[in-house]
């Protein structure tokens, strides 16, 4: 296969999640496809579409059909060195993160993502050191979906919040104060619904604000999903 010419130079870096997208599309068709390919079209589009980076930061070949068949044998030549393409180091972690036994849950991640950013195209930003394995767009549908079923929540269990990972309980004071202590959580990765399901009062958790800050950092930091009782466990050593 001809490596694509392309004209890339100056346009921003490959994000984590864009990175990601590629090598799912490198995992389900057992290799690199060229620039003609409907899929390979179809990615540049979700790509160019998208506003992961702002427009006036992009040439007008910014993720263009050659960019992503490119992106590929870069990739490819992270998990096959001896192939001689060069690869960045965005493209050796991704391929670490995620190798070929893990391209089912690869596959999940690729449709929330892409499910994720036809919603929002342009992700909330996130601090890098609270970014999910599943990148930036994933992380934040997940903080902006906590904040849109707080109250929900809230309003299920007014009767009884507490706090549950560290047990915390609010002094007696108004209920907006008491309210004021406590965020939601979901109990399960998002990529597992692939966004398209209503997510339900009983898939989430009642954290107290510090213990919801503490299991996404703890998310981050282990690059891989933890649960409820999973942190709470960490409480007792």
């Amino acid at each position: 296969m001809l490596v694509p010419v392309t004209k890339g130079a100056g346009n921003p870096d490959w994000t984590w999640d864009e990175t990601l997208l590629a090598l799912d599309l490198l995992y389900r068709h057992d290799g690199p496809i060229d620039r003609h390919h409907p899929d390979v079209i179809d990615l540049s589009k979700a790509l160019r579409a998208a506003e992961i980076y702002p427009r006036e930061g992009r040439k007008d070949n910014f993720r263009n059909p050659d960019g992503v068949a490119l992106k590929l044998q870069n990739l490819l030549s992270a998990i096959d060195p001896t192939r001689g393409l060069s690869s960045s180091k965005r493209d050796k972690q991704t391929v670490a993160e995620f190798p070929a036994s893990r391209k089912v849950e690869l596959a999940n991640i690729a449709a929330t993502i892409l499910y994720e950013l036809s919603v929002n195209p342009a992700p909330t930003e996130v601090s890098d050191d609270e970014v999910f394995i599943e990148g930036q767009t994933v992380t934040a549908a997940h903080r902006r979906r906590d904040q849109r079923l707080r109250r929900r929540v809230l309003d299920k269990r007014k009767d009884m919040l507490i706090c549950e990972l560290c047990d915390f309980i609010p002094p007696p004071m108004t209920g907006a104060l008491r309210e004021s202590f406590f965020e939601a959580h979901h109990v399960v990765p998002l990529a597992e619904a692939k966004g398209h399901v209503a997510t339900r009062v009983t898939d989430m958790a009642l954290l107290c604000a510090g213990c919801h800050r503490f299991i996404h950092k703890l998310i981050s930091s282990q690059r891989q999903w933890v649960g409820i009782k999973e942190a709470r466990s960490m409480f007792a050593r």
